[in-house]
């Protein structure tokens, strides 16, 4: 029975290089791959994938945005991980990113989380804590960290 693997995505553009990085470490035969988009609860109009009403779009447009492209980006990796074949599903929960993806492992049984590190200064991690260590410390399986590109 092939092991579940998390890979815990945003919508920026660092999400290609952690696909790549799981099939690089992991394998359609042996691995079941879960995409998990966590997403900040301010920007989650609905639970599950829905059509905004005019309502919605009016009062909350921000959060309609940020919720289309989160959609989207969870949509493509999801296909891009299955036209490489493996076994994938996604999943976009609204919540703090370390609580989700801590949690998200957890009940899938999962034996690895793949996620992505921002390259922050001292003063940016002082400021913005690291999600990333923060899995790390918690989750109680390893936790591949791929580096996001530094910006220019």
């Amino acid at each position: 029975m092939p092991s579940p693997v998390l890979i815990a995505i945003d919508a920026s553009p660092a999400t290609q290089a952690l696909l790549a990085l799981a099939r690089r470490w992991c394998r359609p035969e042996d691995h079941t791959l879960h995409v998990l988009l966590a997403i900040d609860a301010t920007f989650a109009v609905h639970e599950q994938p829905a059509p905004y009403t005019a309502d919605e779009q009016a009062q909350y447009p921000a959060a309609c945005e940020e919720q289309q492209q989160a959609d989207h980006a969870l949509g493509e990796a999801v296909r891009a991980l299955q036209q490489a074949g493996f076994a994938c599903q996604g999943c976009m929960v609204a919540g703090q990113p370390v609580e989700v993806i801590v949690a998200r492992a957890q009940a899938l049984e999962c034996e690895l989380i793949i996620m992505g590190h921002r390259h922050l200064s001292r003063l940016g991690r002082l400021l913005d804590p690291s999600i990333s260590a923060k899995v790390i410390d918690q989750a109680q399986v390893p936790v591949l960290v791929g580096a996001a590109e530094r910006s220019a």
